[in-house]
């Protein structure tokens, strides 16, 4: 988001909060928010607004994480959830006897990097079907979970400013 859209976004939280900027610095209040969303498109942040001001019942203006936690919900709808994806792995692992470097190749590369290898798929085509449905199944999925809010949460860290937010 650049920093027209950035004053944008603060218009209209002033527009809906007037007390918003009261005591504050506009231009420091800009440039501060301007670099938490530096990465973020501005239609998402935008999204985000709309989404906090429909459902405000404190009356209280957003913050930059509360933007970034409708944000990060947005994405999470986006995402294949942990059971999608072990179907994914279940049906490579049922054509991986043979063609576990084809079917490694096929899986999406986040699938792949929890996987690691097309040597593990082959591992697990040779064991018995009930143990890879429990077993193997429990600990992908406990892995796409943690990897899953890994990167939820990494992807709401803005990226490091060239300059301090604030100059003394």
């Amino acid at each position: 988001m650049n920093m027209k859209e950035t004053k944008r976004i603060l218009a209209a939280i002033t527009a809906i909060y007037p007390a918003f900027v009261k005591d504050r610095d506009p231009e420091v209040l800009s440039r501060i928010w301007q670099q938490v969303f530096a990465s973020t498109p501005y239609p998402l942040v935008n999204q985000a607004l709309t989404a906090f001001l429909a459902t405000d019942v404190k009356g209280f203006p957003p913050t930059p994480g509360a933007l970034n936690t409708f944000i990060r919900k947005t994405r999470q709808l986006k995402d294949p959830s942990e059971d999608d994806a072990w179907v994914k792995v279940y049906k490579a692992i049922s054509r991986g006897l043979y063609n576990s470097r084809e079917e490694f190749d096929k899986l999406p590369p986040d699938i792949r990097q929890i996987v690691g290898s097309p040597r593990m798929l082959f591992e697990w085509a040779q064991m018995d079907r009930s143990e890879v449905n429990s077993v193997i199944a429990a600990c992908f999925k406990r892995s796409w979970r943690a990897r899953h809010e890994l990167t939820q949460e990494l992807l709401l860290l803005p990226e490091v400013p060239a300059e301090p937010l604030l100059n003394p």
